[in-house]
């Protein structure tokens, strides 16, 4: 006789699915599968007292740089401040070279207009990312390391 792995209740043999919560029945003999890990996601490289005490100042740094700073001075020892501020200072980094861009005309103006639309879009997901208490890479720039927070 099985148990199931979700509600605990015995299943009859030969049933595929649970009669008390209809969870599937895996077999005895069945290889484990690992979680897929994100490995653009550093969130359990930081303490949760620290997430909890700063992530709305790491939210509003993607607004306003000034915001980054008053939390790095607050906080020195936050490694999730710090680190959601690097990813601003990229970003701001990245908003630079796409208004330098705008400069060249056509080709320039086309590229500079779809890089300040997803500077926009990544301020959104870093603001999101931030306020959720997650330390997830921003997408095509967040791999770069200007301030470094370990």
């Amino acid at each position: 006789m099985a148990f199931c792995t979700r509600c605990g209740s015995n299943i009859p043999d030969g049933e595929n699915f649970c009669p008390n919560c209809g969870a599937p029945v895996t077999p005895a003999g069945a290889p484990y599968q690992q979680a897929y890990v994100n490995p653009s996601d550093h969130t359990a490289e930081f303490a949760p007292e620290d997430i909890a005490r700063n992530k709305n100042l790491a939210a509003l740094s993607y607004l306003c740089i000034l915001f980054g700073v008053i939390g790095l001075i607050s906080e020195p020892d936050s490694k999730f401040i710090r680190y959601h501020l690097n990813q601003v200072m990229v970003l701001y980094v990245f908003a630079l070279l796409c208004t330098v861009v705008l400069i060249v005309p056509i080709l320039g103006w086309i590229v500079g207009g779809i890089g300040t639309i997803m500077t926009v879009v990544f301020i959104i997901m870093g603001i999101v990312r931030a306020g959720k208490g997650l330390a997830v890479e921003l997408p095509l720039i967040g791999k770069y390391i200007v301030l470094h927070w370990n």
